[in-house]
């Protein structure tokens, strides 16, 4: 018995002067990260202008790697993937676009001071090049037609770039993409053409025409969509 409790003693006293020794010896590792975005797009916004119901334009906007990703000392990663997502369009008296965010329960809220625009997004087409058409890159990306649910995950527009091969060979790679954003004009509810359904199917054949006709009140008004264009690989 008296030895016992000579250990247990023993094992007391390590227990205490370990953390005393440790005391007399720290290390330091200091830790950094330059942060850089992936990709580049180009320009920054695209404007309509006034435009009439049943109309139809075109215009684009192009992706392609940052500087950082493209330098040639970046071999670590060789491409990335991206979908292009759509959010309702915010604007002050001022006529700026803050961003749009979001409440508890992931509803769109606009920033105190602005108000939430007429959508455009419904009536947006987002359309691949489909560059380049041969080789191991071909066809990767997907495009979204007008006339479609805007938030709904199918409606995302997906696509990948790609510096150089798994290889390490810049043949059939795919550094950039151009996207064209069509604008299939909506017509306001009670005032349509009696073409309307054809518009409308000529630009997404499973599209209900009934579901995309404007609200009247928004006549005159000034709608609009923002683009969210997000990396969600970097392979």
């Amino acid at each position: 018995m008296k030895k016992i409790l000579t250990g247990l003693v023993g094992m007391a006293a390590l227990l205490v002067t370990m953390p005393m020794i440790a005391a007399f010896e720290a290390h330091v590792l200091n830790v950094t990260a330059t942060i850089e975005n992936a990709l580049f797009v180009h320009p920054e916004s695209l404007v309509y202008g006034t435009v009439f119901p049943q109309e139809y334009f075109e215009t684009s906007f192009f992706i392609t790697f940052s500087s950082s990703f493209s330098a040639t000392n970046q071999t670590r990663d060789r491409g990335v993937d991206y979908v292009i997502k759509q959010k309702p369009e915010c604007i002050t008296p001022q006529g700026t676009h803050p961003q749009v965010g979001e409440d508890a329960n992931g509803n769109f809220v606009c920033p105190q001071g602005s108000v939430m625009m007429p959508l455009l997004c419904p009536y947006l087409s987002k359309k691949p090049d489909n560059l380049p058409s041969t080789g191991l890159n071909a066809l990767n990306d997907t495009g979204v037609p007008a006339f479609h649910d805007p938030f709904a995950t199918s409606s995302y527009a997906h696509g990948k770039l790609v510096k150089f091969n798994a290889n390490g060979s810049t043949i059939g790679n795919d550094p950039s993409d151009t996207w064209t954003i069509d604008l299939a004009v909506p017509c306001f509810g009670g005032q349509c053409a009696q073409d309307w359904a054809d518009f409308v199917h000529s630009h997404n054949p499973a599209a209900d025409p009934d579901d995309y006709m404007a609200n009247p009140a928004d006549e005159h008004q000034l709608f609009g969509c923002d683009l969210w264009v997000e990396v969600t690989q970097i392979f």
